[in-house]
């Protein structure tokens, strides 16, 4: 037995208690060993002993790299986008356990593209979506829109806010980037928006009538149930009797009352219902008007009439 604890100890290189006591000494002067010294004082006894060195030294090397991170695509942890945390061990008393967690960055990174899975839209350009409240300036002739449109948000409710907004004012002031910051401000808080831009997706569910893969239906429903709707100008499209009285019509009646619905206009509530009454394939008629007037009625009882004026930013 002498023998052999001769031969285990040759085995061991010159100078390894040395180089361990450095370790170890390197390890407790640590300043995350001490803060969690400071922290945990009845869990670290053990903390720089040999059995915790492969535990404790993942965490201290992600608190390193985690120190001066680079971002999260140059993440150098090894697992990216992925910080070490230290916490009580929920079976013994007297130890820390270490746990990986997703850093902020990589928190935020999926949120983000969350946000673009909530915000569905149909025709509306990138710049519109990806409008924010921070990015649209104030200016005066605008200004009351904007603040009734964060009001909104932040009062916004699932399940129990019905009433939505109506902006109108001529083209270019900025209509479309105010809604498009409201659906942004939404999709934060996990409230499902659709964004469709009318003229285009009532061509586009016309042309889905023929389809063999597609049917009208299955366009609608999303419009009918999704928790907010914007309808981004309304009023420029080419009505016929049929996108008026089966399209529109029946997705305003399912909504109102239940639904938040936006709107964006180049129309007053009136010049758009003289809109909805002169529809290119019939002429004017007591009829047209009574059906024109049934829509106002499912819009304009269940929103906020907003006013924006400002410059042609289009053109400036």
């Amino acid at each position: 037995m002498e023998s052999f604890g001769k031969e285990l100890k040759a085995l061991i290189p010159a100078g390894f208690a040395k180089r361990q006591a450095a370790v170890l000494e390197c390890l407790a002067n640590h300043p995350e060993v001490q803060r969690l010294k400071s922290e945990f004082p009845d869990r670290t006894e053990d903390l720089t002993e040999p059995k915790r060195y492969r535990d404790l030294s993942q965490h201290l090397s992600y608190c390193d790299k985690c120190s001066v991170c680079p971002g999260l695509q140059a993440c150098q942890n090894e697992q990216k986008g992925h910080t070490s945390v230290a916490e009580p061990s929920p079976t013994k008393g007297d130890e820390l356990v270490f746990r990986l967690r997703k850093c902020p960055m990589l928190v935020a990174h999926e949120r983000e593209q969350g946000i673009g899975q909530r915000i569905k839209s149909h025709y509306i350009p990138a710049h519109i979506l990806n409008a924010t409240f921070e990015d649209i300036e104030p200016d005066q002739q605008r200004l009351s829109a904007i603040a009734e449109a964060i009001k909104f948000c932040d009062e916004f409710v699932p399940g129990e806010t019905t009433k939505g907004l109506y902006l109108y004012g001529r083209m270019g002031v900025g209509k479309s980037r105010i809604v498009g910051a409201i659906a942004q401000e939404l999709a934060k808080r996990d409230v499902s928006v659709l964004m469709v831009y009318v003229p285009d997706f009532l061509l586009e569910v016309k042309d889905a009538i023929g389809s063999k893969t597609e049917t009208v239906e299955s366009k609608l429903d999303a419009l009918r149930t999704t928790t907010v709707l914007i309808l981004d100008d309304i009023g420029a499209e080419s009505l016929t009797t049929w996108t008026r009285d089966e399209v529109l019509g029946p997705i305003l009646q399912r909504r109102m009352e239940r639904l938040a619905t936006i709107y964006t206009s180049n129309l007053t509530m009136s010049e758009l219902e003289h809109h909805l009454a002169n529809v290119k394939d019939s002429k004017p008629s007591e009829q047209n008007d009574k059906k024109a007037a049934r829509i106002i009625e499912r819009i304009e009882p269940f929103v906020k009439i907003l006013p924006v004026g400002g410059r042609n930013r289009r053109r400036d």
